[in-house]
């Protein structure tokens, strides 16, 4: 019986993204995947978010937010119908469609690849009798070891090991439990004896998706770790256990991330972080920003969380800062009216309201622009 094991690095010498996404998605059968014909992009989210650390957050905090904040956005956004608690009619449409443009400029989470450790494919035939059987197994960020073995191997069974998000305890399966959910293009009769494409390749790309109920589990549990940590950070009201538990989603989340040494095409050797999925990419970011006191608010206007070194920020951009100016405008004329109706003056109204006669005289003045009466 032969063996072989090969290192493989993913797209070595011909692109140095780090993640993938397509130029389209749709949501078929409850699965968002790439459509018909859609074209896949390599992309590095990591500059993006380096780029964050050299712009002043505080005076435009809408330029200058770290890519986790999207999923943030994303999740805050979410509608539900009440009543329904399936994927993906528990969704509004408007909700889907935004899930399918998230993920047109960010890509998939890649829940499956932070949670695999290794994957033996069912035995195939090569020539006449002759039989191989491929393995897989992660190495170190999207890095993957592949060993081949040859012999009289037909009777062997596939096999898939596996852990949840959240935890380090690893299950024995075959492919047709979890491992098949994620292609939805694979016959149901051919779950476990479909030769899947090894990870990271393109045609594994191709052929990935991602159940809305898994992309939604994920991005919940990412997100309520990350806020729990930054909104609770400072509170003595903080429940402990609750924080540990938090903390342990983003490590463990952020664990597979791996620091490697990597060729240049000069052939000198340089550090780069890779990461096995985007979902871990978000929770190191997100790391690395509560290490340096970058702290997470939620915007006066709209709520949505933001990222933002100046704690005297309110607004997550100037569209809301805006907004909000309007709707104190309009609660004031409001309250104007309201206290001249009851009989008070106008000097009384602007001592009230903080304002001048001439400003409280234009909210009061009627239609025709007739003067009010003191």
């Amino acid at each position: 019986m032969d063996n072989a094991q090969t290192p493989y690095w993913p797209r070595q010498g011909t692109t140095e993204g780090e993640w993938w996404r397509f130029s389209s998605y749709e949501l078929r059968d409850g699965c968002i995947r790439p459509s018909e014909g859609a074209k896949v992009e390599w992309y590095d989210p990591w500059p993006a978010f380096q780029g964050t650390r050299r712009q002043t957050i505080g005076q435009a905090p809408h330029a200058a937010q770290p890519n986790y904040q999207s999923l943030m956005k994303l999740v805050h956004g979410l509608e539900y119908v009440p009543g329904r608690k399936r994927y993906p009619d528990c969704l509004t449409h408007k909700s889907q469609a935004l899930i399918l443009e998230w993920c047109r400029e960010y890509g998939l989470l890649g829940v499956l690849l932070s949670r695999w450790e290794a994957i033996s494919l069912a035995p195939q035939r090569r020539d006449g009798d002759h039989w191989f059987q491929r393995r897989y197994f992660r190495a170190f960020g999207q890095v993957v070891q592949m060993n081949e073995t040859t012999g009289d191997l037909k009777d062997r069974l596939p096999t898939v090991l596996i852990h949840d998000l959240n935890s380090l305890q690893v299950t024995e399966e075959s492919p047709e439990r979890t491992w098949s959910r994620f292609f939805p293009s694979v016959e149901f009769s051919e779950r476990n004896t479909f030769p899947y494409p090894q990870p990271y390749t393109d045609r594994f790309c191709q052929i990935y998706g991602e159940r809305l109920i898994d992309f939604c589990n994920a991005a919940k549990l990412l997100v309520g770790a990350m806020l729990y940590l930054r909104e609770k950070q400072d509170s003595p009201s903080a429940d402990a256990q609750a924080r540990t538990q938090a903390r342990d989603v983003i490590n463990l989340l952020r664990r597979p991330v791996s620091s490697v040494l990597d060729f240049e095409q000069d052939r000198s050797v340089r550090s780069r972080r890779i990461a096995p999925s985007l979902l871990a990419s978000f929770a190191d970011m997100f790391a690395q920003d509560l290490v340096f006191k970058q702290p997470t608010l939620r915007c006066s206007c709209c709520g949505i969380p933001f990222v933002s070194s100046a704690y005297q920020v309110k607004y997550c951009s100037v569209t809301c800062r805006l907004r909000q100016q309007k709707r104190h405008l309009r609660a004031q004329i409001r309250s104007a009216k309201a206290l001249r109706a009851q009989g008070q003056s106008i000097p009384q109204i602007a001592a009230a309201l903080s304002q001048s006669l001439v400003t409280i005289r234009g909210w009061l003045r009627n239609k025709k622009g007739k003067r009010i009466k003191m």
